[in-house]
């Protein structure tokens, strides 16, 4: 299959019930799973998009994320909030090829009494 730049995610919670575990798919019913590595976009797309797959034990809530290789501080314009369809974006240029961390915040569904936070996914824009 073809880059895209709209990944979807399945998640769980880790055995140790601190972490989600995270599976990527091409399309929202989580039926065409994406091989594992960097979650590759085309430059000039100027944004990865993530949603929640369908089946997923926990909702997506938001995502934090960095270039890799710039400088370590956070700011508000690190985070983006997921919207009421469960889509956010990350923010991508579209000059030059950069690789970002992602950690993709979760809740469990209904009542929000726990936090999980995936490992961070990198994406790339090099397609």
């Amino acid at each position: 299959m073809s880059p895209s730049n709209t990944y979807f995610i399945k998640a769980s919670v880790d055995p140790s019930g601190l972490f989600a575990v995270c599976s990527y798919f091409y399309d929202k019913a989580g039926q065409q799973p994406v091989p594992a590595g960097p979650l590759s976009i085309a430059q000039e797309a100027g944004g990865c998009q993530f949603g929640q797959a369908q089946g997923s034990d926990l909702v997506l809530l938001g995502a934090s994320f960095k270039t890799l290789g710039g400088h370590p501080t956070m700011s508000d314009s690190n985070f983006c909030p997921a919207d009421a369809a469960g889509m956010l974006t990350i923010s991508m240029p579209t000059a030059k090829v950069v690789t970002k961390g992602v950690v993709l915040l979760f809740s469990n569904p209904g009542l929000v009494n726990s936090l999980y936070a995936s490992s961070d996914p990198e994406v790339i824009n090099d397609n």
